[in-house]
């Protein structure tokens, strides 16, 4: 059996590719309910060692974990008119409990502002108890008319953020900050994102600004990697969350939240990922190493037992043994390409007699021979090129794949994404998502101080503000 033939090439079909490796790599699996998914081990552990390294960085910036309910009133996501606006497509309503008719219906979060924003409004008194940063990791509901792995389900894991501050200026700079630390995560996953600012039409239900983390896939679509917004006082005046400044008078809160989820997954996924499976960075790889031994029934004790020794070398490192009977070296090989493992160490008879062992790379696909003496001091060297590698590769599509257009006319089939000096208008953006299914992405960083290129939109023709990059989006 050849574990490949069972993944459509990227090429044929970039959706059926997905779904394959998702299938084939054992990640995921769609539930009983329509929209929600399995998670497997493999794929929650790689949701697990990307969490760890985010959680770590949140936790640097000085915020506290904290847990709300499941359950929102609905007259606090009913308060803010925008934000229920915005979500109310999505919710899920419950109107039943214990068996009775609610008097006051339920919504299963979709996120926690209005969950949380009641009790923010005790908590706070004075300005001495500012800045107040908390985020808790938790589950929320969306409900999805067209579910996808990891990327939309209609039930998924994240981490939100919801933070106050006396000043608009520092609620901004925390923004950026969180912004910030959703690039480092997700250059730990060795990808690198477009960060900046989303448009009127693309932010945030209620927020003044929002900022994004855009990633790139193979298919030229973007995925939103993570949001950061500011959230002004909008939702300070609807629950009348406020403090009593050093000047004797009170004054509106400013508030942020900011949200990850493992979208980040499916991210690393279409971004990395090639027509054999998986391609996974050793950071957030749940087996970094697997040692694949051949050998026949005369000599399997002895080379069973050589990699034994090799593992019990290894043991800083995620390492698998892969001593399984009845499956031959090609189908192992295989499987473990499927699955992204970054190295796998094969060790036969030859390896054995002359102390070597042969290194196979899944980024690049190559071998090499080493003596078994270097292997301990090789390896933190070999995971750093692993990675930067796969950093390159990705960098190097998205910088590739990035198409400047001065009309909108000249928009074609191209994989990527289409850079162009834009109007900002509501209206346009209509008319863009209309006839290409596309919409701004993000105004990255570098460019919002700067003048755009063209003088005129690319949409209407009207005074251009800035450069910003448009994709189709998954």
């Amino acid at each position: 059996m050849n574990v490949k033939k069972n993944i459509t090439p990227q090429k044929e079909n970039f959706s059926e590719w997905y779904q394959d490796v998702v299938k084939e790599a054992e990640l995921a699996e769609n539930s009983e309910v329509r929209g929600c998914g399995i998670v497997r081990p493999y794929g929650y552990k790689i949701w697990e060692l990307i969490k760890a390294e985010l959680s770590r960085l949140i936790e640097e910036t000085g915020v506290e974990n904290v847990y709300f309910p499941i359950f929102i009133p609905m007259e606090n996501l009913e308060a803010e008119k925008d934000h229920v606006e915005g979500f109310s497509p999505e919710l899920a309503v419950v109107t039943h409990g214990g068996g009775e008719k609610l008097v006051n219906k339920l919504a299963v979060r979709p996120t926690s502002e209005t969950s949380m924003y009641k009790t923010y409004a005790k908590w706070i008194q004075s300005y001495k108890d500012l800045p107040l940063r908390l985020n808790q990791w938790n589950n929320v509901v969306r409900w999805e008319k067209r579910p996808r792995p990891f990327l939309r389900w209609s039930e998924f894991l994240w981490q939100e953020g919801h933070t106050v501050f006396a000043k608009q200026a520092e609620a901004e700079a925390e923004m950026w900050q969180m912004l910030d630390v959703y690039e480092k995560t997700y250059q730990f996953m060795a990808l690198p994102v477009m960060k900046g600012k989303k448009s009127e039409a693309e932010k945030f239900a209620g927020a003044v600004m929002t900022t994004t983390a855009e990633i790139m896939v193979k298919d030229g679509k973007a995925i939103q990697g993570g949001t950061s917004h500011y959230l002004g006082t909008n939702f300070a005046k609807v629950f009348d969350v406020t403090y009593l400044g050093d000047d004797g008078e009170r004054h509106f809160c400013h508030q942020n939240s900011w949200g990850f989820s493992w979208r980040s997954v499916g991210a690393v996924i279409m971004a990395h990922g090639d027509d054999n499976g998986l391609r996974l960075p050793p950071n957030i790889a749940p087996i970094q190493i697997v040692i694949v031994p051949i050998y026949k029934d005369e000599n399997k004790q002895e080379v069973i037992a050589y990699a034994e020794e090799l593992k019990k070398e290894l043991t800083p490192y995620r390492v698998k043994l892969d001593a399984r009977d009845g499956m031959t070296p090609g189908f192992k090989f295989n499987h473990w390409e499927v699955k992204g493992v970054p190295v796998r160490l094969e060790i036969g008879q030859k390896e054995k007699d002359n102390n070597e062992i042969t290194i196979f790379r899944r980024d690049n696909e190559t071998k090499i021979k080493i003596n078994r003496s270097e292997l301990k001091n090789m390896i933190p060297e070999l995971f750093k090129e692993i990675h930067i590698s796969l950093y390159d590769q990705a960098k190097d599509f998205s910088e590739k794949h990035i198409h400047r257009i001065e009309s909108i006319d000249e928009i074609k089939d191209q994989v990527g994404f289409f850079e162009a000096s834009w109007c900002e208008s509501k209206e346009s953006e209509k008319l863009l998502k209309e006839k290409f299914s596309m919409v701004s992405r993000v105004l990255p960083f570098a460019n919002m101080e700067k003048e755009s290129k063209n003088k005129k939109c690319f949409i209407t023709g009207a005074e251009a503000k800035h450069d910003w990059l448009f994709a189709k989006s998954y």
